[in-house]
């Protein structure tokens, strides 16, 4: 039987077994310094006190957009690099980036993304969180294999200077019972507690809601479990990625931070404030304040005041 035109073109157009090992190679090489182990050991190599105050950078969404008319319509190129050069010169101990490195998880895509950081010579700790485009697909459940090899653990915490933060994997759209029990230990600490995950849980309807569809920008399994348990344990912040906006809401007496504008598209997406930035933070034993850093030059300090946004 011969096999359809379609076949035969997939099988010659994939790169041959040589190819593949060679390139694995090559990622794991260069990805090698920036494995989650080896920035928390350089970031631990300078000590924090709890009585201590500290500086920490968040940088959002940063991917380019996966379909060439998405590039065109929304993205601005050099956004990312910018803000990573930007975040640089802050003072800060370290960054998180808050997932969607790559617009899809293949190895050529963090190859590329490995070699920005290295010509960018990124020198403060750098640390991530996985997004649902840094999965073999963006979308659904798919494996999350490359993007272990290149950084490790998906959920992981540290501690510094009285303060335990804590990266919490809900890029397949959900949190499920087992990530709920681990959380739930490593919350269990005197030390104030801070969370960075991608996707927002669909019960902040502000960010959620799109179009009349309830919950479609946010996960919804295991989302009411997740927040009851973050307002249970008393989490001072979270901060979430995946939609490329900004915005500040108080949940549940859980202050939670959008900071999507690390370089993404700007899609319209029902956020009202819609723009490109990053965050600076400081944290000590009196709490945590943020300033935002927008791409335009301005600055801008995030009120302490409570605010309540979500619809029941």
């Amino acid at each position: 039987m011969v096999p359809p035109i379609s076949v035969v073109a997939d099988r010659l157009l994939a790169p041959s077994a040589s190819r593949r090992r060679a390139a694995a190679r090559d990622l794991a090489d260069l990805s090698a310094p920036w494995r989650t182990k080896r920035q928390l050991a350089r970031l631990g190599a300078v000590k924090r006190y709890p009585h201590e105050s500290f500086r920490f950078a968040v940088l959002g969404d940063a991917e380019p957009g996966r379909f060439w008319v998405w590039r065109k319509l929304f993205n601005q190129p050099g956004v990312f690099e910018t803000q990573v050069r930007r975040a640089q010169s802050e003072a800060c101990d370290f960054t998180v980036q808050l997932g969607d490195m790559v617009s899809r998880g293949t190895e050529e895509n963090y190859l590329a993304f490995f070699e920005a950081l290295s010509s960018w010579e990124v020198s403060t700790p750098y640390l991530s969180v996985i997004g649902n485009h840094d999965r073999r697909f963006p979308h659904g459940t798919t494996d999350s294999q490359t993007y272990r090899s290149c950084f490790g653990p998906v959920n992981y915490a540290f501690d510094r200077g009285g303060w335990r933060f804590v990266s919490l994997d809900t890029s397949a759209h959900r949190v499920t019972a087992s990530q709920l029990r681990w959380l739930d230990r490593v919350l269990d600490t005197p030390q104030r507690t801070a969370v960075f995950t991608h996707i927002p849980p669909a019960v902040l309807r502000e960010w959620t809601d799109y179009g009349g569809a309830r919950g479609v920008g946010g996960f919804k399994e295991g989302a009411l479990e997740l927040t009851d348990l973050l307002s249970r344990r008393g989490v001072a912040r979270v901060y979430l990625g995946h939609i490329h906006a900004f915005g500040v809401q108080d949940y549940k007496g859980v202050r939670y931070v959008l900071s999507g504008g690390g370089g993404s598209p700007l899609f319209p997406c029902g956020v009202k404030d819609v723009f490109h930035h990053y965050l600076v933070v400081e944290a000590g034993p009196d709490g945590i304040r943020e300033t935002v850093r927008c791409a335009d030059g301005r600055s801008l300090s995030i009120p302490q005041a409570r605010i309540v946004l979500s619809r029941a």
